[in-house]
């Protein structure tokens, strides 16, 4: 009661603020800008938006303990992958509308002299669904940099194949802003793949991947 009582609050105040809007941008003046009828209708739309739905429920094969196995492919495709090995854990969180995904395990960086070295690792990640933007959305971060990764993207007919787009920086090529796709596919209850691709390369450029196993 109390987060809906705060939310129709938000819609009245929205709807002040407009109402302000109109009473300045209004000659004559003195017109109400929404009847009550109308912000009782803003009010429950928003609320209904704020509602968990059919499309959160597609996260709820993510959810678990995982043992992962993360590929890189430093110099290409074409180049021979370097194996690391990890785990995750993926849980929801605020009430069913995102899921939080906490990762730990190794990575393999380049080092000050160069060399490639495996360092401990650990990453956070939400996904959910936006209602009114109608699109997954999310986020990820960890401690091998200080870059807040975001993207947004839909899941095919199937529900199996989740496509994300978002930017990725390149500091080593002294670029920003680089377009990937962030492709999760469900191959059973118990196990999925995340591909990252570089689109500014080529659609099947693949430069990262993590296998998640149930534990």
């Amino acid at each position: 009661m109390r987060i809906r009582a705060l939310v129709v609050g938000l819609v009245i105040v929205g709807a002040g603020i407009a109402l302000t809007g109109r009473a300045l941008s209004d000659d004559k003046g003195g017109q109400p800008a929404f009847t009550e009828e109308e912000m009782t209708k803003m009010a429950q739309e928003w609320m209904a938006l704020a509602k968990p739905g059919k499309h959160h429920e597609k996260l709820n094969q993510f959810v678990g303990k995982w043992n992962t196995i993360t590929k890189m492919w430093w110099g290409g495709p074409g180049a021979p992958a370097i194996e690391t090995h990890g785990t995750a854990e993926i849980k929801w969180v605020l009430h069913g509308r995102f899921i939080m995904q906490e990762s730990k395990g190794e990575m393999v960086m380049p080092s000050a002299t160069g060399e490639m070295t495996k360092s401990p690792y650990n990453g956070m990640g939400f996904i959910g669904y936006d209602n009114y933007r109608n699109v997954f959305v999310g986020s990820w971060m960890d401690d091998v940099g200080t870059t807040m990764y975001t993207y947004k993207g839909t899941v095919d007919p199937s529900g199996k194949v989740f496509n994300y787009y978002g930017e990725m920086d390149e500091p080593g090529l002294k670029m920003t802003g680089r377009i990937v796709n962030y492709r999760t596919t469900i191959i059973n209850n118990d196990k999925h793949i995340f591909e990252v691709f570089d689109l500014a390369v080529g659609t099947d450029y693949k430069a990262f991947e993590i296998t998640y196993t149930r534990q």
